[in-house]
Order: structure tokens, then sequence, then C-alpha cells
């Protein structure tokens, strides 16, 4: 079933401590491909808000090897400091999965990039904003052909089914960041893939699937295919899984989301994107 932004997944309601008009929200956005004047859009837009936590489903550039690395990420983290806010990371297919993978995680379930630039491990979870956030991030590339491994591709972008048995042993999470979007979600793509590489690609999002209906995830946030998708996945006890997929950068209206925590369902807003890219 295909949704209308804003609105709301079937289940049961759950108590989270405090009433929902004093939860400030979070936002959730897409892939931003390193483009600094977009991210930079997106982070004060989510401060005019009020939020002070982000969350990313991938492919924000993170680590990419050249002459200007670093730069990218020094820039956004001085912002984030300046307005308060905490930018949470679950990478895509275009991150740098060896440094991802190398980033010691603390006893909060969250890796330290930057000081304000943290990374929520792949088959990790972590409670953010009162919530139970899990990750299982990553995808395959289909062009990953002319990549060069190491410079703009790296071999274990993947989420394993090892992660995902990870993170269906760990229990119910209210939320569930991917980067692709699982099996069943109705999606339109440009290229025309060889049989190989299609089924390549379907691997991962077979995986999500397998994750979704074994928790019942009643929120996922994903990106990858860069548009804006929202979709229902039933499940056969009578549970909803909504589905969020976000568009890239230079979206005004669909890189981005508002969520409100002290609700469920969680409350779901475009963020409008406002400021100089």
């Amino acid at each position: 079933m295909e949704l209308i932004l804003n609105s709301t997944n079937a289940g049961e309601r759950r108590d989270i401590e405090n009433s929902p008009s004093n939860h400030a929200p979070f936002v959730v956005a897409g892939d931003w491909h390193g483009n600094q004047g977009w991210a930079i859009a997106t982070i004060q837009s989510a401060a005019r808000e009020g939020a002070a936590t982000m969350l990313h489903v991938g492919d924000f550039g993170l680590d990419w090897p050249g002459a200007k690395r670093g730069r990218y990420e020094a820039r956004l983290n001085g912002f984030l400091q300046a307005l308060g806010i905490t930018l949470i990371v679950s990478g895509g297919n275009h991150d740098n999965w060896k440094t991802l993978e190398e980033l010691p995680v603390g006893a909060d379930g969250l890796a330290t990039f930057r000081s304000n630039i943290r990374v929520l491990p792949r088959g990790g979870r972590a409670q953010i904003s009162g919530l139970v956030v899990g990750a299982l991030g990553g995808a395959f590339s289909v062009d990953y052909g002319h990549r060069s491994e190491g410079k703009d591709w790296w071999s274990n972008e993947e989420p394993t089914s090892e992660e995902a048995k990870k993170l269906i042993e760990g229990g119910p999470v209210d939320v569930l960041i991917t980067h692709d979007a699982p099996a069943g979600v109705p999606l339109t793509g440009d290229l025309e893939l060889p049989p190989e590489l299609t089924a390549r690609a379907e691997k991962t999002r077979t995986l999500l699937r397998e994750v979704v209906d074994s928790l019942a995830v009643p929120h996922v946030f994903c990106g990858h295919w860069h548009q804006r998708r929202i979709h229902e996945l039933a499940h056969p006890d009578g549970r909803v899984s909504r589905i969020d997929v976000l568009n890239k950068e230079n979206s005004r209206e669909g890189n981005a989301v508002l969520v409100w925590p002290g609700e469920a369902p969680l409350r779901i807003e475009s963020l409008s994107i406002r400021g100089n890219q």
C-alpha cells in the first residue's frame, strides 16, 4: 500500500515517558553524497525545528579518500557543535567501510568519528531519543566494475547474514535504519541492469526484508534509490511496518523528515530544507 506523507501505520500504541508535546523532534536524512552546502543547509533547517539529534541513512560521503579528505566532516562538525546537534550516521554503499568498521564502539552502542558525528554500526543498536534504533546499512554498488577498491568502492559494502542475525537476536527495535529498501517496497530505477547484477543487488533487499519480518519493525528509514516513497509492509500477525524511503540531496521536501519520538506510531513530517547550498 502506497501512502501519502504524514500518514501513520497501524499498531499498538506504547507509552514513552513524558507527554508527546514535551518531546522535540529528531531528523532522519537521506543521501548527501558529500555535498557540503546541502548538508549544512539541512543541519541548519533541523536546528530551526528544535532538533538536537539527526540520523543519516547512508551515502553520507564519510571519509572519502582524496586531496580534500576530512574537510567535509570537519566543516560539518563545526556547524553541528555550534548548533548543539549530534549527527548519527549509518553507512551506505558510498561511505568508507574500512574506516567505519575500524571505529571502536562505545558502551552506548555508537562509535565516534568526530565529536558531533557518530556512527551506528551495522548490526548494532542504540537508545536514541528514547527509542531503540537498530542499523543494517550498506548496499551493493551496481557500478562497482567502474570503481577502484579503497578509493571509491569498498568490497565490504553489503550487509551480511551474520549482522542481520545479530540484529534479530537482539530483540525488537522501534526504528531500523538501513540504506537499501527491504524487498517488497515498490521502487523505480533508471538503470537497465544485466540479470547477474540485479540478482546481486536483490540479495541485500531480501536480507533486509527478513529482518523487518522477523522483528515486525514499526518504522524503517532508508535511501539509496534517490526518490521519496512511503510504503506499508503487513505481517501475518496484523502488525505493519512503515517504510520511509528518502530522496537524495537537493530534494527540498524529500531528503529529510522530522520524527516525534513521544508518539506511537511515530509522527513523521517532511523537513523543509531552506538555505544556501
